[in-house]
């Protein structure tokens, strides 16, 4: 924990202080942002409280010592009900604005970790509670000067694990080989061993029908054949294997096929124009304006619906990325949430959107974006696909793509 980052963010948002609350690991965000080991033991109330300005206090059960052992911070211990609320409200005395993991109307559930009664209880003491997703963000979402130069090459050969597999894909086609969807992930797997990448998970390599399940994953046992004809998604995500890596995540489309037909071209034109939308929304605003994440969907989502596919956009536009795919920072989202944080400077998002047609065919475009500490929109990696592949045709150059 860095005490001093915590507090400097605190002063800036008026905070009074920030409550660090859990119950048997309800609360992931205090249990990362105390960098708690997740293996200790823990089945009683605790919490921490930062305050904007003096020591940090922790309250821990007298038979759970240990829960908050590494936690340097002055140390109060409870056994009974009572005494667990007189700890909290004698260290709250005197301050009135505390930050809390909750999300007024759940608006943002990845930061509502707080059950009601906590809150209730809270409020019933006098206090105005305020959600602590702006603070989580500046501090967990934000990325280092070393993180930032860092991820430059991770998106360069991540670029050029996509490309490869491409390629992969079409040696086996023109040479009439077959080959599976799992067979290409494994491949990627090599890949990123190669190049010294990890990551939580294989690709997600999908044709036709599978690519409708955004969240598609082949295996051993079911697999499909690509053959001639089909419409190929690869998404991809890795970091480096280093101590605070950062990670990359892009998707890329292909036909497998000399000429990509008429509908598919259509549908991928139609995302990759919701994705250029929230790219100028960015590239014009920031930062001289605010830009809300919930903005971005909105800039995106507008476009594929008058395209009169908005029914079949089923997620959000994109997410935060930090040394989690999924990060703790502004997720592109006015769909499934409504993220009404502002975006800032050195943090990193995804803008994904697709078109999922049940039974049919399923597209996406991803790009990751990277906001530098003066403010510049930096789209990783090189520049976004701008249509579908044509992966058979006899002059494409799949190795000129990393270079793009």
């Amino acid at each position: 924990m860095n005490l001093s980052k915590i507090q400097s963010i605190l002063r800036e948002h008026s905070i009074d202080a920030w409550l660090l609350y859990d119950f048997r690991h309800s609360n992931p965000i205090a249990w990362q942002t105390l960098a708690l080991p997740e293996e200790v033991h823990c089945s009683r109330r605790w919490a921490v409280i930062i305050p904007a300005e003096g020591e940090a206090v922790k309250i821990v059960n007298g038979i759970e010592v240990h829960t908050l052992g590494t936690v340097n911070a002055k140390e109060i211990r409870y056994a009974t009900r009572n005494d667990w609320e007189r700890a909290i409200t004698s260290t709250l005395q005197g301050k009135k604005r505390i930050a809390l993991e909750y999300s007024p109307n759940n608006a943002i559930p990845v930061v509502s970790w707080v059950d009601a009664g906590t809150v209730e209880w809270l409020r019933g003491q006098g206090f105005t509670l305020e959600s602590s997703a702006e603070i989580v963000q500046q501090y967990s979402a934000v990325w280092s000067k070393e993180q930032f130069e860092e991820n430059k090459t991770t998106a360069k050969l991540l670029r050029t694990c996509m490309m490869r597999a491409l390629g992969f894909v079409r040696e086996h086609l023109l040479a009439g080989k077959p080959v599976t969807e799992y067979e290409v992930q494994q491949e990627v797997g090599r890949y990123f061993e190669e190049y010294n990448l990890t990551s939580y998970s294989l690709p997600s390599v999908s044709v036709n029908e599978n690519s409708a399940n955004p969240h598609y994953q082949p295996t051993a046992e079911k697999s499909a054949v690509l053959k001639r004809g089909d419409v190929l998604l690869l998404d991809m995500w890795a970091k480096p294997k280093t101590p605070h890596g950062v990670y990359s995540d892009i998707t890329w489309m292909a036909y497998l096929g000399e000429e990509v037909p008429e509908r598919p071209a259509m549908l991928f034109n139609t995302i990759a124009a919701g994705r250029d939308a929230a790219l100028r929304l960015l590239q014009e605003h920031f930062p001289q304006k605010p830009v809300r994440g919930c903005d971005v969907d909105d800039a995106c989502r507008e476009v594929i619906e008058k395209a009169g596919f908005g029914q079949y956009f089923i997620h959000r536009t994109g997410h935060s990325i930090t040394t989690e795919t999924h990060g703790s920072g502004a997720n592109m989202d006015n769909f499934e949430t409504q993220d009404v944080r502002r975006i800032i400077p050195m943090t990193s998002f995804s803008i994904e959107p697709g078109i999922y047609i049940p039974e049919e065919i399923g597209l996406r475009t991803e790009i990751d974006i990277v906001v530098s500490e003066q403010g510049e929109i930096i789209v990783s990696g090189g520049s976004p696909q701008k249509e579908m592949l044509p992966l058979l045709a006899p002059n494409l150059d799949v190795e000129a793509l990393i270079e793009a």
